[in-house]
């Protein structure tokens, strides 16, 4: 209501302006005389003068009133909006930035891990390989050894079979020439007398 009567008292004063200017502006041939001085000059012309100022200065106030007010309301609200969403903008850019340098944190602790464990494994590794080839060292030398052993006894066993074969044929070749018909004889008396003395 009160906004109704300030822009109707301001359209008033701007149709009585108006019109005191269009009054001023009227020539009058009464008091214009050819011997009189410049009516601009004289106390009137200057009232009128500043009363044609004021006019102009009215009309611009209310058309920048009217139409500039509005027109600077909507490029404040505009320019509040743009603030506004360059705000949320920026925050969530923030955010992102956060949550991005967070992930960053968390990748290069990842790393740190996966590091730590490789060199765990890989140590582990190491020992286990370690001790699986010194098992197949003693696994070889033990078997190096029982190979070494057969090779001694069939060694052994190949020489006593040699030397049984050696000492029977010598002694073969010791009884031939030893034997005669004498010694046969005298033998096989005792052979037949050992017969008799286990028969009961």
């Amino acid at each position: 209501m009160k906004a109704a009567t300030g822009r109707w008292r301001l359209d008033r004063a701007v149709v009585l302006g108006v019109g005191i200017a269009l009054f001023g502006a009227i020539p009058f041939p009464v008091l214009a005389q050819e011997s009189s001085p410049d009516p601009a000059s004289t106390p009137i012309g200057t009232v009128f003068r500043w009363l044609n100022f004021l006019l102009v200065i009215g009309a611009l106030a209310y058309a920048v009133g009217k139409y500039g007010a509005p027109y600077f309301r909507g490029r404040a609200l505009a320019i509040g909006k743009a603030i506004a969403e360059a705000n949320q903008t920026r925050a969530a850019a923030e955010r992102e930035l956060r949550e991005a340098s967070e992930k960053l944190a968390d990748v290069e602790r990842e790393i740190e891990q996966e590091r730590r464990t490789a060199q765990r494994e890989s140590a582990a590794d190491r020992e286990r390989i370690r001790a699986l080839t010194k098992s197949e060292l003693e696994k070889i030398g033990q078997a190096g050894r029982a190979e070494i052993a057969a090779a001694e006894r069939a060694g052994t066993q190949e020489l006593r079979v040699i030397a049984a074969k050696l000492a029977t044929e010598r002694a073969g070749t010791l009884i031939r020439e030893q034997m005669n018909a004498a010694a046969e004889s005298a033998l096989f008396d005792s052979f037949v007398a050992e017969l008799e003395r286990a028969a009961p």
